[in-house]
């Protein structure tokens, strides 16, 4: 095989730009974004590089579907251009929603982020072949697009890792100091630009001609049938197994259940898409009516799923979880009566109806955040009603004991609405403000505990209500750095031994397995200079959230300083993450910013 010269490549990657220049301006706008947030030290501050990061993120997809639907169509120069454009005032319209302060934001941002993402990703597999026919190129483009995305990664991992290696040897062989987040700043260029680049470098140029493609990758047979292929009998066995039980014993079908219903569906119709090139060769009669009964066998396991989602709302109401399985339920049940009932069975119905789909619950008053929100208000509400807290839709404090059930609903739903939306819809049962006082904090509303002291409640912390035991503590607001001339980002484990080096002031500092103590060291001594007791400090931290049932505490009391021998340090942490398991308590994570001034020599 004839390797490709550096001209060539200079060539391919000019005409890469060429075809996709919107594209690739958009990602290192990303890339840029996402150097810059990662360059940042210390708690995250509010930024309009946020926006830019995750409308660059959702704008690569969306204006590759667009470039390519304007090649597939023949579209003149300003035509595309013009298609381009409206992706780029969407792409801003979607900026514009991303709140500034998006560390501190609800996490419903996020969901919908995510979401977008997929549906964009899957309007990128159908956008050149919306019309009629054409099945055989739509599954060569995206076999294309699977090829290239592995290919792709697989190139960009060596290039990270050998790069990490080489920064890793001007480090420890000419004493070069690179800070840690080089790393991640290198692994953000990669990904942002050379993968991208890379990637669009190998999409074909002439889509049309792909129609006519007869090849077949074996190893994609192989795989589907000696990998795929068992996976999907085995959740067959399983799933029809306690489809039996449930008839036999009558029992109500677990929640638990619908996650292996949605797995063993994606598992199949994928199998079954890797083979669609095949299905009407003589040896593979098998693949067309194993394609035929998979719909059909589909049928009852939808109905369980169905039945599983519904049994977990009744109980506690809907959320987005919830929502999407039984978003996802409709649309088995419409692919179902697609391939059992249509003629056609185009293959291009799977991914474009899972787009309509999500974009569909992603938006609008009928969309999960929606439905969700309203749900959980909504049982709020009727709790409070029947505890006699809410009356006339205002709050009025109870004295007396709230039943241990109905304080844990409260809880939960306060910690769900707090985190996931915001209180913004439950203000008008207050006379006082849910926001915080100061907006410093960063913090747009009230604890859920503070919120559920103003009801009269006494609150039930995450920790009770997770089976992981799993508890975070953050730090409200920045750290003072006064006093201080120098600064570094620190991120601890409970796992094995953490060391860095501080080579411009000649100082080591170690960490202890389970965060326990961190040590400062002379490197040019060895001599300890400072030692400081984390579990100390940290150990009051988890009594007084056990006992406040408050996730943020106030940043003075988060940190811890300390002085010696010509060395004065202290230790940041604004976010702490804790897990109980077996009755034992460990600290699982740190994340601090550390602040140091060297007085002498050490």
């Amino acid at each position: 095989m004839k390797l490709p010269s550096m001209h060539q490549l200079l060539v391919e990657s000019r005409a890469t730009l060429v075809r996709f220049p919107v594209v690739l301006c958009v990602a290192a706008a990303g890339t840029v974004a996402a150097l810059v947030l990662a360059d940042h030290e210390g708690p995250a501050e509010a930024s309009p590089v946020f926006n830019i990061l995750l409308a660059s993120i959702l704008g690569i997809p969306l204006l590759i579907a667009l470039a390519l639907f304007a090649e597939k169509r023949h579209l003149k120069k300003p035509a595309a251009l013009g298609l381009q454009v409206i992706g780029i005032l969407l792409l801003a319209a979607y900026a514009l929603t991303v709140p500034t302060d998006l560390t501190r934001a609800p996490l419903v941002t996020l969901f919908r982020f995510f979401l977008l993402a997929a549906a964009l990703h899957l309007f990128t597999a159908v956008a050149p072949f919306t019309s009629k026919g054409q099945q055989n190129g739509f599954w060569h483009y995206n076999k294309t697009l699977f090829l290239r995305i592995l290919t792709t990664g697989v190139y960009s991992g060596v290039l990270f890792l050998g790069l990490v290696i080489a920064l890793a040897a001007l480090e420890n062989l000419f004493g070069i100091d690179v800070p840690e987040k080089r790393y991640l700043e290198l692994f953000i260029a990669i990904a942002g630009l050379f993968a991208t680049w890379f990637f669009l470098a190998g999409i074909p140029e002439d889509l049309s001609q792909l129609d006519t493609l007869t090849d077949y990758p074996k190893g994609l047979k192989i795989f589907a049938q000696y990998i795929l292929l068992p996976i999907v009998l085995i959740y067959f066995i399983i799933l029809y197994a306690y489809l039996a039980k449930i008839l036999f014993a009558w029992d109500w079908p677990q929640g638990w259940v619908s996650k292996l219903i949605l797995g063993y569906s994606g598992v199949g119709m994928f199998m079954l898409l890797l083979l669609h090139p095949v299905v009407g060769h003589t040896e593979n009669r098998w693949i067309a009516r194993a394609s035929r009964w998979f719909y059909i066998l589909l049928i009852p396991l939808v109905v369980v799923l169905i039945l599983a989602v519904w049994r977990r709302v009744s109980e506690y109401g809907m959320t987005e979880g919830r929502y999407i399985a039984v978003a996802l339920g409709g649309w088995l049940a419409f692919l179902m009566a697609y391939f059992t009932l249509s003629k056609t069975k185009s293959i291009k119905v799977i991914p474009a109806s899972l787009c309509v789909c999500t974009l569909l619950v992603t938006v609008g008053p009928w969309g999960m955040f929606s439905i969700a929100r309203q749900s959980q208000i909504g049982r709020l509400e009727r709790i409070l009603t029947q505890s006699g807290i809410l009356a006339d839709g205002s709050v009025r404090p109870l004295h007396g004991e709230v039943p241990s059930r109905d304080a844990r609903e409260i809880s939960a739903i306060l910690s769900y609405l707090h985190e996931t939306h915001g209180l913004g819809e439950i203000q008008g049962w207050f006379r006082e403000s849910l926001k915080e006082d100061t907006v410093a904090s960063g913090v747009a509303y009230k604890s859920p505990s503070t919120v559920a002291k103003m009801m009269g409640v006494e609150y039930v912390t995450r920790w009770a209500e997770s089976p992981e035991g799993i508890v975070t503590l953050e730090a409200e607001g920045g750290f003072d750095v006064n006093g201080y001339d120098r600064m570094l980002h620190a991120t601890m484990y409970t796992r094995g031994i953490k060391s860095a080096d501080l080579l411009k002031d000649s100082i080591v500092y170690r960490v202890t397995e389970g965060c326990k103590n961190m040590t400062f060291v002379s490197a040019r001594t060895g001599a300890d200079l400072l030692q400081i007791d984390l579990w100390s400090h940290i150990e009051p931290l988890l009594k007084e959230y056990s006992e406040s049932a408050d996730g943020r505490i106030a940043n003075d009391k988060m940190s811890v300083s300390a002085a010696g021998n010509g060395l004065r340090v202290r230790v940041c942490p604004w976010l702490i993450q804790f897990q109980r398991h077996g009755g034992e308590t460990r600290v699982t994570r740190v994340v601090a910013t550390i602040l140091y001034s060297v007085e002498a020599n050490p």
